[in-house]
């Protein structure tokens, strides 16, 4: 008899009851929580260590480089600055513009690699072969409405010209139908902004505007230059993002 109990209790587990069960899986939930909990503070941490020199390489980039690529548009007189104006050499612009373009470029970049990180589970890396590409494109297309500008071509035939290059781009840089509606929202937006700045500071005017909209006037052709930027800003940002993150990830493992 005393085997059969012996044999019996050896068979099935021992029963546990609900209270033990509970003591039990309580020894494990605060490690996961704890390690969750460091998980999520360092990655916090990183992406506050590079977000300043990331702001500050965008702001930097629209402060020197998209002065020069605005040249483009003041050598042949589509806008003319007003108070503020200086002339650097060749290139006239306005003490305001510097510092406004490194703004425009540190939003739409920060805000695009907030989208990326929104829309996507995987961040996309930084390519310098596309944003090489996408500047060129950038600057060729700037080229070209300013030549048609100072060829006198008609501002119809003008934005006909310029859209449909605009699209070629997007084609060839972009093709996602969620980059087109950024490009689009950043097309419109920022021509918009431009009329308080004109209005209540006269910091610029377009001589040839061909709309007014709130009692200023401006260039509707001007929305594909804002929309071809879009490519150029996103892929720039995402290549900054990419070489801080791994310059950061060397100081910190070293």
């Amino acid at each position: 008899m005393q085997s059969l109990i012996a044999f019996g209790s050896s068979c099935f587990p021992h029963y546990h009851s609900p209270c033990t069960q509970l003591q039990n899986l309580g020894r494990f939930v605060p490690r996961t929580r704890c390690t969750s909990n460091e998980d999520r503070s360092t990655v916090t941490g990183s992406k506050l260590s590079i977000a300043w020199p990331l702001s500050i390489s965008l702001f930097g980039s629209g402060f020197c480089l998209g002065t020069l690529i605005d040249g483009l548009h003041s050598r042949v007189n589509l806008v003319v600055y007003e108070s503020g104006s200086i002339d650097l050499g060749p290139l006239h612009t306005n003490i305001w513009v510097p510092p406004l373009l490194g703004l425009f470029y540190c939003t739409v970049g920060l805000l695009q690699l907030y989208l990326d990180e929104r829309t996507s589970s995987k961040a996309s890396q930084g390519s310098l072969e596309k944003t090489v590409a996408s500047l060129v494109a950038l600057v060729g297309f700037i080229e070209l409405s300013a030549e048609l500008y100072k060829a006198g071509v008609a501002d119809n035939v003008e934005a006909y010209i310029l859209f449909a290059v605009a699209e070629l781009i997007w084609l060839s840089l972009d093709r996602s139908w969620f980059g087109f509606a950024f490009a689009c929202v950043v097309g419109v937006a920022c021509p918009m902004a431009e009329i308080p700045l004109m209005k209540f500071f006269n910091l610029w005017y377009y001589p040839q505007a061909n709309v007014e909209i709130l009692g200023q006037g401006l260039v509707t052709w001007t929305i594909t230059c804002y929309f071809v930027y879009t490519p150029f800003l996103k892929n720039l940002s995402r290549l900054l993002r990419s070489v801080i993150s791994s310059r950061y990830l060397v100081d910190k493992s070293s």
